[in-house]
């Protein structure tokens, strides 16, 4: 299962995009998402890449991400719906989080609800663990508020003045702000 070919995307022009674009759109809601012309523009941020997993030469998944000198952040992680439930979200990152040294960080919605309790779990079950830090990310559209979620980290906390840089990059520079 864990057989994949591993595409890094550089823009909207790889003949990959058009299915990672499917897949974003369907994984994340509006406000948790950019659309097509932020999306092409993000490409240029040296910081950020897509890695855009393929069994039998069709995009089963991908893992968006912004590489910094103290950390990684997992901006978004999708798997094709076709295919969800079938262990290729942790056949996909937990090779991503055992090759990197420096701490993993991503986002997700408070536990509200057996979604919500079963995506914490997911991340748990790869050794990620939650952060007490109270965390707002910055709207993706000018028209919507920011959006209260927990941060994960791999493979242990973060502190105060690590969270304080996630922080002011995921504002200044993931987001742009």
């Amino acid at each position: 299962m864990n057989q994949f070919k591993i595409k890094q995307m550089k823009d909207a022009d790889d003949p990959n995009f058009i299915a990672f674009w499917n897949i974003y759109n369907t994984s994340f809601p509006l406000n948790e998402r950019r659309v097509f012309n932020q999306q092409t523009e993000v490409f240029k941020k040296q910081e950020y890449q897509v890695d855009a997993y393929l069994s039998d030469n069709q995009i089963i998944g991908f893992i968006a991400y912004w590489t910094t000198k103290d950390f990684i952040f997992v901006e978004h992680l999708a798997i094709t719906p076709e295919v969800r439930s079938n262990g290729f979200g942790s056949a996909i990152l937990k090779p991503f989080i055992e090759r990197e040294t420096i701490p993993v960080i991503l986002e997700i919605e408070p536990v509200i609800n057996d979604l919500t309790r079963r995506r914490l779990k997911f991340y748990e079950s790869l050794g990620f663990v939650r952060n007490d830090h109270i965390h707002y990310q910055p709207p993706y559209h000018h028209e919507d508020q920011p959006l209260l979620l927990d941060v994960l980290t791999w493979p242990h906390t973060i502190d105060q003045e690590l969270y304080r840089q996630f922080s002011q990059f995921l504002k200044n520079t993931v987001m742009g702000k």
